[in-house]
């Protein structure tokens, strides 16, 4: 079962969210009180007895739900998505399943309740962000080592994962019960599997209470793929959203982290709007409930590039255009193709060779400056660039045409994996270099060719499609014995790989090596080939804590 469902983006309930393209993220918190982020207790391994007590101390008293959307509503924003619970367990919400919520600190209120109004009366979308893993909650299974799980779990744990299961499930029904309507929930946990986390479940109970909700990919199963902090990955056919935040270090209130320029802001939006995503921008309250000016400002700034290049951006597809430079991007909409100049040409002059119609009429947004376009046999060329930029952030040019236009070419994807005719006589290496990666994990991430000191190794084995194929050719049908040569430290042995051919399969136990550096030959198994043409393809089928960081090299292929 994929991670994200493919037909999600053809869901005209979720229309909405394909649309609207800029989202703002807020972390808001007991840890708003240290400001040093939102990891603070899991970082500097603060005790639950010292931590939790800031609940006594919470009160966000110039909290006013307006002032939030009137933010977003400046900033252009089209959603918000708030964090409800974080990973240290903290409700911003008047849940009846804890006694550790807002509404039992001298605030008194349920502020995200105060927030879901405010966005229902001003016609504003509201998602709600929810961790799974839990700090504070008594029953949640910590496994040392484990990503977001804490390696020293608190004395009072009575770790019971069903019954922890219990609680967050109920919660989840607590949010899309006792609102409205909400658009949106934002898992954040991904690091066991499907099963424990009960994805399909969790998915099925949100569309119960909220059919046109979209459900994020992080327990799991969902509509739409995150990738945090980097611009995405090839992820077409998909639904996804890039989150990034104002602050350079954290997502919740951290006051000594630099803060992104409004430049950086702005080409980060453009990439993601161009490969077909969604851009969700985070900001970090203050403890008393208002946000900071510094990261306000840098939000209404983007919402005043938005009111004059807005266009370009909502309701847009991926541009799908190659251009000359990896400055130039490209969106669509209807008949137009909008053009964005992160970086200002050399020359009054730009070629877009992909383009093979001329437009009706090319102009930039900014200063709405008309330009000439001239259709040469490599492509089309846009003329009279101003000497100097008119916007000095982000320029948009907008290329407006009769009918959709005539595309050659477009962007370019990875090439297939060369075939390896296999020795029957000897030894056959199959290196990763001749492998083609393929499956997406979650936050749409991808296998990784790296160098791994002196080795060039494939990482990241986040999920069970994660997969490397070979494309073999055997001279006739024969048996084969196979080894996998990897590097795999403590805690991560006992994963298992599997190794599928046209003939049946075969599954490996990864045992530990001494470090990432101490790569070792281990024995796989028999495996058979057919006469001509197969394939051979690697993939975890087990895994520490839901991910393996094992680093792989190489495949051999030995007769007998």
């Amino acid at each position: 079962m994929p991670i994200v469902l493919k037909q999600s983006v053809k869901d005209p309930k979720l229309r909405w969210f394909r649309e609207s393209r800029f989202g703002m993220f807020i972390h808001f918190g007991l840890y708003a009180l240290l400001e040093r982020g939102e990891w603070v207790q899991y970082v500097e391994n603060i005790p639950k007895g010292k931590y939790e007590p800031l609940m006594h101390r919470f009160n966000p008293s110039r909290f006013d739900a307006d002032e939030w959307v009137d933010l977003a509503e400046e900033a252009g924003c089209r959603y918000i998505t708030l964090t409800a619970k974080h990973h240290d367990g903290f409700c911003l919400f008047d849940s009846d399943l804890t006694d550790y919520k807002i509404t039992n600190t001298p605030f008194g209120r349920d502020l995200t309740g105060e927030l879901i109004n405010a966005c229902h009366r001003r016609r504003m979308r509201i998602c709600l962000y929810y961790s799974q893993p839990d700090w504070h909650h008594p029953n949640f299974v910590h496994f040392p080592g484990a990503f977001k799980d804490l390696d020293r779990p608190p004395s009072d744990q009575r770790p019971d994962w069903p019954a922890y299961l219990r609680y967050c499930h109920g919660q989840i029904e607590e949010l899309c019960t006792h609102y409205g309507r909400i658009d949106g929930i934002w898992f954040d946990g991904s690091h066991k599997s499907e099963k424990m986390w009960q994805g399909r479940k969790l998915y099925g109970l949100v569309k119960k209470h909220q059919p046109g909700a979209v459900v994020n990919d992080r327990a799991r199963h969902g509509d739409f793929f995150t990738p945090e902090r980097q611009l995405p990955e090839d992820l077409t056919g998909h639904m996804f959203e890039a989150c990034q935040s104002i602050s350079k270090v954290g997502w919740g209130w951290h006051k000594d982290s630099p803060q992104y320029g409004l430049p950086n802001l702005l080409e980060n939006l453009a990439r993601v709007v161009s490969e077909g995503g969604n851009f969700l921008l985070n900001v970090g309250p203050l403890p008393d409930g208002t946000i900071p000016v510094h990261q306000a400002d840098r939000m209404k700034a983007v919402g005043k590039w938005l009111s004059t290049n807005g266009e370009a951006i909502y309701a847009t597809e991926a541009g799908g255009l190659e251009t000359d430079s990896p400055d130039v991007l490209t969106t669509r909409r209807r008949n137009s193709i909008y053009v964005y100049l992160c970086q200002w040409p050399d020359t009054d002059r730009l070629s877009i060779p992909g383009i093979r119609t001329d437009p009706e009429s090319a102009a930039l947004l900014s200063g709405k400056t008309s330009l000439k376009t001239v259709l040469t046999p490599s492509g089309l060329e846009i003329h009279g660039l101003p000497m100097s930029p008119p916007d000095p952030d982000l320029n948009v040019i907008r290329l407006r045409f009769r009918r959709a236009p005539k595309i050659v070419g477009g962007k370019t994807r990875a090439e297939k994996a060369k075939t390896i005719h296999v020795n029957e006589k000897s030894r056959t290496r199959l290196s990763v270099h001749d492998a083609k990666p393929g499956g997406r994990g979650v936050k749409g991430s991808r296998l990784k060719v790296t160098k791994e000191g002196p080795e060039m190794a494939v990482t990241n084995w986040f999920a069970p499609e994660h997969r490397l194929t070979w494309s073999v050719e055997a001279p006739r049908a024969r048996n084969f014995r196979l080894r996998i040569r990897l590097a795999c430290p403590k805690p991560y042995d006992g994963a298992i790989f599997v190794v599928k051919g046209r003939i049946g399969s075969v599954e490996s136990t990864v045992k530990a090596t001494r470090s990432y550096k101490d790569y070792r030959w281990f024995d796989v198994g028999p495996i058979r080939l057919p006469k001509g043409k197969s394939s051979l393809s690697l993939s975890p089928k087990e895994m520490a804590y839901g991910y393996l960081f094992a680093h792989v090299t190489e495949l051999e292929l030995k007769p007998g």
